[in-house]
């Protein structure tokens, strides 16, 4: 009964860590290649700009907070398999709110413009709807309140981290350690206090996120080409950004737990098991999409088919339909089929990768169309891709910096360690005695 204990002072050790010379150039270089693209959308093709834009936020916003929504559900299910994890999780879900900002600038810079409501006469219950003053402040108060809950769990977190690592690192520890700790009444009483905290908040930020994701993939999304729509579409969306979530935890772990000395303790059973649920969503992500293909297939409505078929029949967007089912799908449920495959952390970076690529171009496929009314494909998605690498190096630099500052592990989680009543039962072998 019971399993050793996991030291996790590897995780502590070396703090402050330096970020490579590397990772800071080519997040540079990454985020002036997408400051570039931006520009040049403006000046040459504004309207490809914003969708570029919102193409990206749909995309790095959903795996930004879906990477956090991993933390809550372990949270709400007391999941041990992947609290080595939960730091990565948390430095990805930090990049929302720096999202959220970018978004009200969008908003600002008369993002609006690109929306088909805000030139056209729309019926009567639309038009209630799809008024400028009421979505932005959907959005705006909508995911400040989600933000701020999630900060607010994240903070509980690391305010635990902070106690614990920081009576052993002593005076090496970050002087900014102390804002998050003041007033510390001691480990066991802090480390109950931030358990019971985040369980308060978990069920909130859930609950919460399924809305407001629903009402993001509508209003930014949807509302794009406002005479369509789909039942499912919200609920694919925020189930989608879950599963890029898990895919972008899986790149970000696995790029930098070795410069953060915690390699030997994400062992290959985690990426197992997180791979597991990366397929599971792959099925997942595979079911709704036939489902609401086939629904509006058969149904042959006026408002809805149209939608599908420039995207599924016209090209270029046929092409890019193919390839965004490849990536998504067909490539992933091949391999991730396999048990080895996915306890092979080279191999498993690869796949996610391609799903990360797929994700991203089928955000893409879904929001060009409705505004690229030309048959080019390959203006807006340099546009786009340019962007994408901007929002790359900025997600690489804030991640970086963060993880650097912090322990790599949730080093006061009790949840980190083995469950004391989890009994191992080891078959017997001849001529062993047990």
């Amino acid at each position: 009964m019971g399993s050793h204990h996991i030291d996790t002072s590897a995780a502590i050790t070396g703090i402050p860590r330096t970020v490579p010379g590397a990772v800071k150039g080519a997040a540079g270089a990454g985020i002036l290649v997408g400051l570039a693209a931006f520009g040049y959308g403006m000046a040459t093709h504004k309207d490809l700009a914003f969708a570029g834009f919102i193409s990206n936020f749909m995309f790095w916003g959903g795996m930004a907070q879906g990477a956090l929504m991993l933390v809550v559900a372990m949270t709400l299910a007391k999941a041990r398999w992947g609290r080595p994890l939960k730091r990565f999780a948390e430095a990805l879900g930090l990049m929302f709110p720096i999202m959220y900002a970018l978004l009200l600038v969008f908003f600002l810079i008369g993002g609006l413009d690109v929306y088909p409501w805000m030139h056209e006469q729309m019926p009567p219950h639309k038009a209630i709807y799809l008024q400028p003053g009421f979505f932005v402040a959907r959005q705006a108060v909508g995911l400040g309140i989600l933000i701020a809950l999630s900060l607010a769990f994240i903070r509980a977190d690391l305010r635990a981290d902070f106690g614990v690592a920081g009576a052993k690192l002593g005076d090496k520890a970050p002087a900014f350690w102390s804002r998050f700790t003041a007033g510390w009444q001691g480990d066991k009483v802090e480390v109950e206090a931030a358990a019971s905290r985040m369980l308060t908040l978990a069920p909130a930020i859930a609950i919460l996120y399924a809305l407001v994701f629903s009402m993001m993939a509508v209003d930014l999304s949807m509302s794009l080409a406002p005479y369509w729509y789909a039942n499912m579409f919200p609920a694919w969306y925020f189930a989608s950004a879950f599963w890029s979530g898990l895919v972008g935890i899986a790149i970000l772990s696995l790029t930098t737990r070795k410069w953060l000395g915690v390699e030997h303790l994400i062992t290959s059973n985690v990426y197992h098991d997180i791979g597991k649920l990366t397929f599971g969503f792959t099925m997942f992500w595979g079911y709704t999409s036939f489902a609401q293909y086939l629904a509006i297939w058969y149904g042959n409505m006026t408002e809805e088919i149209g939608f599908i078929l420039l995207r599924t029949e016209v090209e270029p967007w046929a092409s890019l339909f193919r390839v965004v089912v490849s990536l998504c799908f067909l490539v992933p449920f091949a391999t991730l089929l396999s048990r080895g495959i996915k306890k092979i952390p080279s191999a498993y970076l690869a796949i996610t990768s391609l799903i990360a690529v797929g994700i991203f171009l089928e955000r893409f496929w879904v929001v060009m169309p409705s505004v690229q009314h030309e048959a080019d494909l390959v203006t807006p998605l340099v546009i786009t891709a340019g962007m994408g690498l901007g929002f790359l190096g900025l997600f690489a630099m804030v991640t970086t910096t963060f993880l650097s500052k912090v322990p790599a592990l949730p080093v006061s989680d009790p949840m980190l360690q083995p469950d004391p009543e989890h009994v191992h039962v080891h078959p017997k072998h001849e001529g062993h005695a047990h």
